[in-house]
């Protein structure tokens, strides 16, 4: 990316997040695609969401939903499992260890600047037998498409 274009990019998402709160980032790539939210910290006090392996479209809905939540003062507890969020399942809230931001999250790094601030990321489960990444007969495929980066409070 050119230096215009990440100042361009840079420059959208601080006009998104001045109107919204917040805004959404999509990585797609070859390894793994992941999305997640940038401005949730700054605007809310709130810890930013990562979510990996869903369509950046259908990610960026439920990052959304999770913003709207935020903002009506209504946040989901994330030590408990939740089943408003995706339809049909519950998923898992996961403290995602410092240690692993850089790899992942560099727009919530570069927005939130010296501020300290959390982050969790968001565990679904496989539509096709509905087992999470961390269950032992879950499809290699699908555990590869979403890396669980913290340590789970609650299993399935």
């Amino acid at each position: 990316m050119s230096p215009e274009s990440k100042q361009a990019f840079f420059e959208r998402q601080e006009r998104n997040i001045a109107l919204h709160g917040f805004t959404t980032v999509s990585v797609v790539g070859e390894a793994h695609s992941f999305s997640y939210t940038v401005g949730l910290h700054k605007s809310y006090h709130h810890p930013e969401m990562l979510v990996f392996g869903l369509p950046p479209k259908i990610a960026q809905g439920v990052l959304s939903d999770i913003a709207r939540k935020v903002k009506e003062g209504e946040p989901f507890n994330l030590s408990k499992p939740n089943d408003k969020l995706l339809e049909d399942c519950n998923v898992f809230f996961v403290e995602v260890p410092k240690s692993a931001f850089s790899n992942y999250v560099l727009s919530a790094i570069r927005f939130n600047g010296e501020q300290d601030f959390s982050l969790f990321q968001i565990v679904w489960p496989s539509g096709l037998d509905n087992r999470y990444p961390w269950d032992l007969e879950a499809d290699p495929e699908f555990v590869a498409s979403q890396p669980v980066l913290g340590v789970p409070a609650f299993k399935s």
